[in-house]
């Protein structure tokens, strides 16, 4: 305890530079702190969100500059493939919905309903019920759909609502397509960040061919495996064999999650490059403290004190620089992952920072370790000196 107070006495002497120096470390360890904070909530964010679709998905859709047609002979052939459970072609577009005088522009989609259980393996019914493969004029509502605010519904089960979509004819002049449907049932709220289930009006596929004039064609398939370990296999085989485009809810998931750790990887080399920046400026200070204390060195060494003796002085006064630097590093760090959430992630209300202890204690002793290490060379120097050399010394 006797060091510990010589070392303690040593950096109060020296108030602007130890502060200054236990500022680096600081600012090292808050900078990994926070980038791996915020890195898990969003992890955590997007691990959350993919669950919400079913793992055994595949999803396949038509390429933009393709001319080649999904119809009931690829639904047919797919089906047949190995690890396919089923095969839900939908047809997708975009839509005016009208209902009591006001309009929203919606996502309007085609499918068999029976099957949105394997799609979307959460979704529930918060008033009356799907809609019918063979009902031509029923709708089924997302929960954003049927609700334009807290308390103010935009349309609900039983009311009428309307359909309008332009198109081009074969003479190339617009015309706007219009036909009513009836609301059957409003979807419970999904939540779903990345897939606006919550925006989507589901109607039957047989309606939707017919709105859309789609004469039996599809806008892509939701292809459901018997396990998601068929997915890749199966996904090959259709790139293989049909000019479309394929993806999973897993695969996106990856893709993700690999930009994700390759964004983390590289802020926290800065903020480590930051921390070993904050070991130069240990090994400055206590270098330039040994200069500045040559002769109280020689006094120490006159009195008794030992080679190690002088070693642990200095080491003390760079582990206090690491462990007070650390400790308020690991503090700040928790304030910043809040304070770069509201920044970049102000639109997404859901990702909260979230530490894990392995990560907060590893950063605490990853800044205490640099600073001894950083420590050892001063310490070693002064160590060194000649007391009697180190008494004259001017």
């Amino acid at each position: 305890m006797d060091f510990v107070q010589l070392a303690f006495e040593a950096l109060k002497e020296r108030k602007l530079r130890a502060s200054l120096t236990i500022f680096m470390v600081i600012i090292g360890s808050a900078l990994l702190v926070a980038v791996n904070g915020v890195s898990n909530g969003t992890k955590q964010y997007i691990a959350g969100e993919f669950s919400k679709f079913g793992t055994n998905l595949i999803i396949v859709t038509k390429k933009g500059t393709s001319d080649f047609k999904i119809k009931d002979w690829v639904v047919d052939e797919i089906k047949k493939l190995d690890g396919v459970m089923d095969v839900a072609p939908f047809i997708e577009q975009t839509a005016m919905v009208y209902s009591r005088g006001k309009s929203r522009s919606v996502i309007i989609e085609g499918i068999d309903q029976t099957k949105l259980k394997y799609i979307l393996p959460n979704i529930e019914i918060d008033d009356g019920t799907f809609v019918s493969k063979y009902d031509s004029v029923g709708i089924l509502l997302g929960h954003q759909i049927a609700y334009t605010g807290p308390n103010e519904i935009f349309a609900w089960v039983g009311q009428t609502v309307q359909l309008a979509y332009t198109k081009y004819t074969e003479t190339g002049e617009r015309e706007t397509v219009k036909k009513s449907f009836i609301v059957r049932g409003v979807l419970k709220y999904y939540g779903s960040f990345f897939v606006p289930v919550d925006q989507v009006a589901w109607i039957s596929l047989r309606a939707a061919d017919n709105l859309f004039d789609k004469n039996g064609e599809y806008d892509g398939l939701y292809v459901i495996t018997v396990d998601p370990s068929y997915n890749d296999r199966i996904m090959d085989y259709i790139k293989e064999n049909y000019d479309v485009d394929v993806l999973s809810p897993q695969s996106i998931k990856k893709i993700v999650d690999n930009v994700m750790n390759t964004i983390t990887f590289f802020i926290s080399s800065i903020s480590a490059v930051s921390l070993l920046v904050a070991s130069i400026g240990i090994i400055t200070t206590l270098y330039t403290s040994m200069l500045e204390r040559i002769r109280e060195i020689g006094v120490l060494k006159a009195i008794g004190y030992k080679n190690y003796h002088i070693l642990k002085l200095f080491l003390y006064e760079a582990t206090i620089i690491g462990i007070v630097g650390g400790t308020l590093g690991l503090i700040a760090g928790v304030i910043l992952a809040y304070i770069l959430k509201l920044f970049f992630f102000a639109g997404v209300p859901f990702i909260q920072p979230i530490f894990d202890i392995e990560t907060l204690i590893s950063t605490w002793i990853l800044a205490a370790g640099l600073s001894l290490v950083s420590g050892l060379y001063p310490a070693w120097r002064a160590s060194k000196l000649d007391p009697v050399v180190a008494l004259k010394f001017e």
